[in-house]
């Protein structure tokens, strides 16, 4: 009996040390694992956002890093560092450490860092690791964070080409607006191509598809996100609007198409030429500029010099003291090298010894740009009118005249032969 009173006795204490034991063990383990704390504070890292996203592949990518002091007292001296690893590297590295000081409870401070993603990287999710301190020479803590990488969960390998390029109007004039159109064409011919032994989809991504300004274009058009993908053998037409500067000189303008592809191997720019031209309406006269007394006829041959197919052309001509009919030609379209001979009748309203000057009004449009020309350079003569009453008074007058030279001639031989 006495053997056995003393076992139980002995296998109680037995439990009350491994329960003793099971406490300590647990308030130890809560230590060790608490998060980095500074006089009652406790951090909490994260990351709020990062931009582009996805992380683009051979560009750099914003984070910023939010460390917010959950505890009941105020974080003292708080740092934080950023780890990077493969495909990431910082573009400082003097950058990798920050401290912004202390941290009320409750309160957040915000870290901003910039990564470089290697042109190698493969799309996917790749990792980043902070660790981070509450106050100098405390435990640091670390935290590891993903940063997906590329427009995707699979790798495409569908290849873009610029297949044509269309600008309306074709042949810019300096100050005119228009639109150019641009068709990029998935050049695969099959949904799926197999290289080394590994498949892949031929569909092409579109993830930012941008037209860059020129010295004398501007594009006004913002660049195109998000597109989604082309398959085999698709195309698409994206439209951009453009403008050229008033002082721009003849020529050719290039703008640059960047297009933002699935990956860095994918991305692709291609240079997009514009014409640019000052040449417009040329206006000539095919006949002499004379009128005859009161009126008469003027001619003139118009001409398009200009690349492109001209709308609406009219000329309209001005004098003081002149009146035409009609008062305006209206001649319509005119292609490119297209020569239109116009005629007008002219009524003299007022005499002038020395001609009228004449100004031509040459209006035309160039897609939906409106033009005006005026040629100030040109005079028409006017010849003088006798008047009808005077004509029998100059007949008689140069009958006299000759009646008197014949008579002076007889009289001069008559006192020879004397």
């Amino acid at each position: 009996m006495r053997c056995q009173h003393e076992v139980r006795i002995m296998t109680k204490s037995t439990a009350n040390q491994l329960r003793y034991l099971f406490v300590l063990a647990i308030l130890a383990s809560a230590i060790t694992i608490a998060p980095a704390s500074a006089a009652g504070g406790a951090l909490k890292v994260d990351i709020t956002r990062y931009e582009p996203y996805p992380a683009e592949i051979g560009k750099y990518v914003d984070l910023w890093v939010s460390v917010k002091n959950t505890g009941g007292g105020t974080a003292e001296d708080v740092t934080i560092e950023l780890m990077p690893k493969y495909p990431f590297t910082l573009d400082s590295s003097d950058n990798a450490r920050q401290n912004k000081g202390s941290i009320g409870t409750g309160f957040s401070a915000m870290y901003e860092y910039r990564l470089f993603v290697a042109a190698d990287a493969k799309p996917g999710t790749h990792e980043i690791t902070i660790r981070y301190q509450g106050e100098k020479g405390a435990t640091w803590s670390e935290k590891d964070f993903e940063i997906k990488v590329g427009t995707d969960t699979f790798d495409s390998r569908g290849t873009l080409k610029l297949d044509a390029i269309t600008t309306d109007p074709e042949v810019l004039i300096p100050g005119d607006k228009g639109t150019v159109t641009l068709t990029l064409t998935n050049t695969a011919s099959q949904y799926s191509v197999t290289i080394d032994g590994k498949d892949y989809d031929t569909n092409a991504q579109l993830n930012e598809v941008e037209l860059a300004r020129s010295d004398g274009i501007v594009v006004t058009t913002d660049s195109y996100r998000n597109m989604g993908v082309l398959g085999p053998d698709d195309s698409i037409e994206i439209s951009y609007n453009v403008q050229v500067s008033d002082d721009a000189e003849d020529g050719t303008e290039h703008l640059n198409l960047v297009l933002t592809g699935s990956s860095h191997t994918y991305n692709a720019k291609w240079d997009i030429p514009i014409k640019v031209e000052t040449a417009g309406i040329k206006i000539i006269p095919s006949k002499p500029l004379k009128l005859a007394g009161d009126g008469g006829k003027i001619e003139f041959d118009v001409a398009n010099t200009h690349s492109s197919t001209f709308t609406s052309v009219s000329i309209e001509p001005r004098a003081d003291g002149i009146t035409f009919t009609p008062t305006e030609y209206f001649i319509g379209t005119m292609e490119p090298d297209e020569l239109f001979t116009i005629e007008f009748d002219c009524e003299v309203t007022e005499k002038s010894s020395d001609g009228a000057d004449l100004h031509l009004y040459s209006e035309y449009r160039n897609g939906n740009n409106r033009h005006e020309v005026i040629l100030n350079n040109r005079v028409i003569e006017i010849e003088p009118v006798v008047p009808e009453g005077n004509s029998s008074t100059v007949m008689i007058g140069a009958a006299l005249l000759l009646v008197v030279v014949v008579g002076a001639g007889i009289y001069h031989r008559k006192r020879r032969g004397a």
